[in-house]
């Protein structure tokens, strides 16, 4: 468990965003325009609790890890299928709105393309894996 001058970055990162959406709060900064949140500041706070403890997780579990070519060549081509996918599910999403408009919020249209996203690289990266 050694402190690097990158963790201690990180924890001021931490503390300066807590200590913005503290001042936030305080001022109420945000409240008026975002009708569905209090405040900007309880999401800087909320973020900046989140990077404190995903900071202190890396911090604890450092170990060596084995990257071999082959390993980078999956990454890759798994990377390649998730930038298609996007593409794909772009076109289809163009073509469905154009067709009947989508009324969903935007941030939960944009969780729900990250959280895809983040899957079909998973499954593609451990199919890969398996077959090269």
């Amino acid at each position: 468990m050694e402190i690097t001058r990158k963790r201690i970055m990180q924890y001021l990162f931490c503390v300066a965003l807590v200590l913005a959406g503290i001042i936030f709060n305080h001022y109420g900064v945000g409240s008026g325009e975002f009708m569905a949140y209090g405040s900007v500041g309880n999401w800087l706070i909320y973020i900046g609790f989140v990077g404190f403890a995903v900071t202190t997780l890396q911090m604890l579990s450092r170990k060596k890890r084995r990257i071999d070519e082959r390993m980078e060549f999956v990454a890759a081509k798994a990377m390649r299928i998730t930038y298609l996918a996007l593409i794909i599910a772009a076109f289809i999403i163009i073509i469905l709105d154009g067709i009947q408009p989508i009324t969903i919020p935007y941030h939960l249209f944009m969780s729900y393309l990250v959280c895809g996203l983040l899957l079909i690289y998973f499954v593609a990266y451990h199919y890969l894996l398996r077959r090269y």
